[in-house]
């Protein structure tokens, strides 16, 4: 065995400091056949999600060459948090849906060691969650996983008479595609006087990162939220906030401990740092300085295809939780011998490719979103559409 002072310096240990970004010589992507594109639609996590900030990358570099014992980083994180949106508890998780996993799990465990381990079996356990019947959506599937069952209810009548000895949580999505029979208010304000758990899905409702201040406000008693979509941080991070004691249980439910349904939602150092960071810059940063930055990306991109006949561009604000900002791009298409997919479809063919809101989500219109485009990509993503365009008229 080496002493320790001789380790580093025998041969074959170079003490070479590792390549920083800028020094990064490598293509990995092109190594692996994988093809970049330039990303306009937003923050989708098939798409990779949105791009993280600088500071972000920077403390999760730091927290990968800097070892500290977990349970100590995690409290004083949480601590940071919490003082930061004014909740009274939070953590980092492995992501929105492992918030809500963990979340749950809380509520229908509340600290019991033995129920807690007997998930998802839930013999003699709370399992029943009380969802708005137009809350229902994908991603409600999560609650499921610990074992919860759904009792849908449509008004505050619904609610009171599906109240039993078996509810556990009281659920709230917000944004819904298709509104609320029961506003925020209100449905905090019954599940209070029921005394059931509330926990609200606030995933998708960055940016601003003010929105995380005035969700934890409505008096949720748990909300979550996705740590790499509108707060820019790590992808693979979310965070819980809420009650001391709901906390402290998704936590006893989540790794390191070897027991829970949670394990394997780890959660590494560099992104319980990234997701402080993250959240300290959005907090830093006002609706208006981030409306500016996506104006300006927006103006570049009108400015190489403004001058083309039949082409109409407006920039427009979504009537939504997080007021995000888009371009919408239209043109005539007895000129421009083009429709919506087709457009997407060619767009996708191009070097680089550029990636544009899902007609889905836009209502079958071409949006673009500046949310994760980068400086310069801009002008690049308007010279390709311009490309696409003319070849078609």
């Amino acid at each position: 065995m080496l002493p320790l002072g001789m380790l580093g310096s025998a041969a074959g240990c170079a003490r070479k400091a590792p390549p920083t970004e800028d020094k990064m010589s490598r293509d990995y992507y092109k190594e692996l056949g994988v093809k970049p594109f330039i990303n306009a639609a937003g923050a989708y996590s098939a798409l990779g999600g949105a791009r993280m900030r600088p500071q972000v990358v920077d403390a999760m570099r730091y927290a990968t060459t800097r070892k500290v014992k977990m349970k100590e980083l995690h409290d004083a994180i949480g601590e940071r948090i919490s003082e930061l949106v004014g909740s009274e508890a939070a953590m980092v998780t492995s992501g929105a849906t492992a918030s809500m996993v963990l979340g749950t799990a809380a509520c229908m465990t509340m600290g019991d060691e033995e129920k807690m381990q007997q998930l998802p079996d839930t013999t003699g356990i709370k399992d029943e969650i009380i969802i708005q019947k137009k809350h229902r959506y994908t991603y409600d599937r999560a609650l499921t996983v610990p074992g919860g069952h759904f009792v849908e209810v449509e008004s505050e009548e619904d609610v009171r008479n599906a109240v039993n000895d078996r509810t556990a949580m009281m659920f709230f999505l917000k944004p819904t595609q298709k509104g609320d029979n029961i506003p925020a208010e209100r449905y905090v304000a019954l599940a209070r006087e029921l005394g059931i758990p509330s926990f609200c899905d606030a995933a998708t409702t960055t940016p601003p990162g003010s929105n995380v201040v005035a969700g934890v406000s409505e008096g949720f008693d748990l909300i979550c939220y996705s740590g790499g979509k509108g707060l820019r941080g790590p992808y693979s991070a979310g965070l819980l906030l809420g009650r001391a004691d709901l906390v402290r249980y998704a936590r006893q439910n989540s790794a390191p401990n070897d027991i829970s349904i949670g394990r394997g939602m780890k959660v590494a150092s560099e992104e319980y740092l990234g997701m402080l960071v993250a959240l300290e810059t959005s907090l830093g940063i006002s609706e208006e300085a981030d409306f500016a930055y996506k104006r300006e990306r927006f103006s570049n991109i009108v400015e190489q295809i403004a001058d083309i006949p039949g082409v109409k561009t407006e920039v427009f604000v979504s009537g939504s939780e997080t007021n995000e900002l888009y371009l919408d791009i239209d043109w005539d298409q007895d000129t421009i011998r083009l429709d919506q997919q087709q457009f997407i479809d060619a767009l996708r063919e191009e070097t680089p490719a550029v990636e544009v809101r899902l007609l889905l989500f836009s209502g079958g219109r071409i949006h673009l979103s500046a949310t994760v485009m980068d400086d310069g990509q801009d002008v690049i993503a308007g010279q390709v559409i311009r490309k696409v365009l003319l070849e078609h008229s």
